[in-house]
């Protein structure tokens, strides 16, 4: 391989071998490839947990440290799911390490899959780089998930619980939780910012049985200020203004927060990293006029979060893609309640037809005719992209070639 395009058509090329829970075929490549463990932050959740990474990343850029971040999907360009520093990996260094990474892993016993392998090439990255700091965001579910070959992370946080991947992870939330308690590390601090009360015991049980403390950051919050920007008051903290934005995001800048305090970070160094946290197609508002946001809500759960945001704005136009393995019925006749509502598809694995869109009752529409329309009018309303990371990260591509003030 020898261009970003090579590796990128390698990777995909495994996707044919589906998703593998376990963990053997990385314990195998890391012992192959000699790496060893650095000091890590483990995250999962079923929403939040890119939006924690985000905060946590810009603490530790404050406090000094040099950091990596490994997170998925990517939204802009692909190298951004490995980072260093808050910067995508180079195209050499893609180049170089994936080559290795395929070499050793022709030898592996069993074949990897995609993400095994992405996970692998980070790990490579990292062990070269030799960062402070790496934090990891959990790519599905937590306890079989690729990343969960850390053995002692600093702390591992788990975000929320919701509805997504039930097919994978089990259908009750129950069955999901635990397999996000499963990053648990016996005598490593696990912090939560979880509401439904069976989960938290549920958390706590697990956390006893491990002999790891388990720590609720829903307290840190003291008040929060919804509006275009999220203004929020922590314990022990005074008033500041979220990078992100939206009423949820205090709960996930509380994760931060509790972590950094546990490591020892500066007050400052927080308050920066609060303030600073950049994580596209978060609510991102991408264009002032017209008011055009991107948001990555996939689930019912998001959804719920989005909504919320939503009803602070005016006038609120959807234009929304949902994919086959979601319960789009939910998310669709929430998002009616508070915004006019346009669904369509794109080029996708497990993206919803035209057809089965159209026989659903869905107001279909071609996405990029429909969006080029809505641009040349002048719009009052905003316009919000939602229904899947994949999808708005198209329609951002899409706007920064065709429209001059995104």
């Amino acid at each position: 391989m020898e261009t970003r395009l090579d590796v990128l058509k390698w990777l995909n090329g495994q996707l044919r071998f589906g998703i593998k829970p376990g963990l053997e075929r990385m314990e195998w490549m890391l012992n192959a490839l000699q790496i060893e463990e650095l000091p890590s932050i483990h995250v999962a959740g079923t929403n939040g947990k890119g939006s924690t990474v985000a905060f946590l990343r810009a603490m530790a850029l404050a406090e000094g440290l040099n950091v990596g971040t490994f997170i998925s999907p990517y939204i802009i360009q692909f190298e951004e799911r490995i980072m260093l520093n808050g910067e995508p990996i180079r195209e050499a260094d893609l180049v170089r390490i994936a080559n290795r990474v395929r070499d050793c892993a022709s030898a592996s016993p069993e074949t990897l899959t995609e993400f095994e392998l992405l996970t692998v090439m980070a790990w490579l990255y990292f062990h070269e780089r030799q960062p402070d700091l790496v934090i990891w965001e959990v790519g599905l579910g937590g306890r079989l998930d690729s990343t969960n070959v850390l053995t002692r992370p600093l702390a591992t946080v788990v975000t929320s619980i919701g509805h997504d991947h039930q097919g994978i992870l089990g259908d009750t939330l129950e069955e999901i939780a635990l397999e996000k308690f499963g990053i648990m590390k016996s005598g490593v601090p696990m912090f939560h910012s979880l509401t439904e009360k069976r989960l938290i015991a549920l958390l706590e049980e697990q956390g006893n049985d491990m002999d790891a403390w388990v720590h609720d950051v829903t307290s840190f919050v003291a008040s929060i200020e919804d509006g275009a920007q999220t203004v929020v008051t922590y314990d022990g903290l005074s008033t500041v203004t979220l990078g992100l934005t939206g009423h949820h995001q205090a709960y996930n800048g509380a994760c931060a927060v509790a972590v950094a305090r546990h490591l020892g970070w500066k007050t400052e160094a927080i308050r920066i990293g609060l303030e600073s946290a950049q994580h596209p197609g978060r609510y991102e508002l991408v264009s002032r006029q017209p008011r055009i946001v991107l948001d990555g809500a996939h689930n019912a759960e998001g959804v719920a979060a989005l909504i919320e945001q939503l009803k602070l704005e005016p006038d609120v136009t959807v234009l929304a893609a949902i994919l086959a393995d979601k319960d789009r019925e939910a998310m669709i006749t929430s998002l009616q309640t508070v915004a006019d509502v346009y669904e369509t598809t794109f080029d996708f694995p497990r993206t919803r037809t035209k057809a089965s869109l159209i026989a659903d009752g869905a107001r279909y529409v071609d996405w990029q005719e429909w969006l080029a329309a809505w641009l040349e009018a002048p719009k009052s309303e905003t316009l919000v992209v939602t229904g899947s990371l994949y999808f708005i990260s198209e329609v951002r591509t899409y706007l920064k070639e065709t429209f001059t003030n995104a």
